[in-house]
């Protein structure tokens, strides 16, 4: 009788762990609000401008999800549909009616209060992008919203955000909205919102779907390119989008070798924490190394993320690399890469971070330092050497970046020297 007691309890706590982890999987609450970026706390820089007041976050997005609900209310399924479809969203930074000084501290580091959730408010769907990149009335009317948004904007580029797993559409327009907030809403950021299973029971799924997606990313960068005034294309990926970016970016990368007399719309690329084998990533930074401004690729070797990636997939991840698995050719070419190419191979190191978890595989948004980094790099092209960071040099030869533990100080200098007059040196401004 006692051991069928005990039986049962252990049956009992499986079926709740069980529950649990299908729960779990279906979950995908809205992002919070990121904690400020360093560099916002430094009181000589005006964080925002003209949208002070403002607590909706708009921004531009482009989708190959299947179509799902009415022109009125577009909403966007888990799986490819046959289309390109772009338009608007609109994302709320905390409830009805939040005040806008209490949003203000919230992004500026100076409130205590728990961050807010950005809720997704509205999808307004504005066009289908042609496969053959004719502009349909629709394209036209999103290129011209485009065009208006970088004349008012200081950043002349486009900043287009690739999301990673397990990410339904709020999610995903949260953290890209993050990226145009904390510039103070001076860029204009395009959202890739390829489709997920939104449940992490189907990550495997869901990096097949990212390869599909990737020639579809390569249509939306070329269509920006013809179409915009911008004057670049940045790439923001994050996680399991170092998939559909790279892979894109590698298509993007043989179609300008084919056509050499068109000039390479690319600018910066940063893969935050990617979530791409170690092996293709490399192969796919081949086809475009050379046809971009500068590539970053933001690793945290104690990712556990990224970790069971690796079980998973039984093969390194790029933001988690064991070079041991490429070839001596590849191998050499990547050493290379470092010293030939603008190729900044940045460090995570959770130790020289305050407050950083040893493990993090969201340190992009969720760390106050790499997020400056992030910003630093995408609005003014700085190499990682005027960013703030260190040199080291691994074992193996290859030269890495990594922040240090005097980084604030560091960063106040970087600032000092964004904000002195053109042709001065930072340390004479004020002088």
């Amino acid at each position: 009788m006692r051991l069928r007691r005990i039986l049962l309890v252990l049956l009992g706590i499986v079926v709740v762990v069980v529950a649990g982890t299908v729960a779990i999987s279906f979950y995908q609450p809205p992002m919070q609000l990121m904690p400020a970026p360093a560099v916002f706390r430094n009181s000589r820089v005006q964080v925002f401008g003209d949208d002070a007041g403002d607590p909706d976050i708009r921004l531009f997005y482009a989708t190959n999800r299947k179509q799902e609900g009415t022109p009125e209310e577009p909403d966007y399924g888990r799986v490819p549909g046959d289309d390109l479809r772009a338009g608007v969203v609109t994302i709320r930074i905390g409830e009805d009616g939040t005040p806008w000084d209490r949003i203000y501290a919230w992004s500026t580091g100076t409130s205590d209060e728990p961050r807010p959730f950005l809720h997704l408010d509205r999808v307004e769907e504005q066009a289908v992008i042609a496969a053959d990149g004719t502009p349909t009335e629709g394209a036209r009317a999103w290129y011209a919203a485009i065009n208006a948004a970088l004349a008012e904007s200081r950043d002349k580029d486009i900043i287009v955000y690739v999301h990673g797993a397990n990410t339904n559409l709020e999610r995903a327009a949260g953290q890209a909205a993050q990226l145009h907030h904390f510039t103070g809403r001076d860029t204009v950021v395009v959202l890739f919102a390829w489709p997920t299973a939104e449940n992490f029971l189907r990550y495997s799924r869901d990096m097949i779907t990212a390869k599909q997606s990737a020639p579809a990313l390569a249509d939306v960068i070329e269509a920006l390119s013809r179409n915009t005034d911008a004057e670049h294309i940045d790439v923001l990926t994050y996680s399991a989008g170092a998939v559909v970016g790279s892979d894109g970016l590698a298509i993007l990368g043989r179609r300008l070798s084919e056509r050499d007399d068109v000039k390479s719309p690319l600018g910066e690329i940063y893969h935050a924490a990617p979530d791409a084998d170690f092996r293709s990533f490399v192969d796919d930074m081949r086809d475009y190394a050379g046809r971009v401004e500068r590539t970053t690729v933001a690793a945290n070797m104690n990712d556990s993320a990224l970790r069971l990636s690796q079980r998973v997939n039984n093969g390194s991840r790029a933001g988690r690399p064991d070079l041991r698995e490429l070839s001596l050719e590849a191998t050499e070419w990547l050493l290379g890469a470092t010293k030939v190419y603008a190729l900044d191979l940045l460090q995570v190191r959770p130790e020289n971070i305050p407050g950083l978890s040893r493990f993090s595989h969201t340190f992009w948004y969720d760390d106050p330092w790499v997020s400056s980094d992030v910003l630093i790099t995408l609005l003014h092209h700085l190499p990682a050497d005027a960013r703030g960071l260190v040199p080291g040099e691994a074992s193996f030869g290859a030269r890495y970046w990594t922040f240090g533990p005097d980084y604030e100080d560091r960063l106040a200098v970087v600032i000092g020297g964004l904000l002195a007059p053109p042709g001065a040196h930072p340390a004479e401004e004020g002088q």
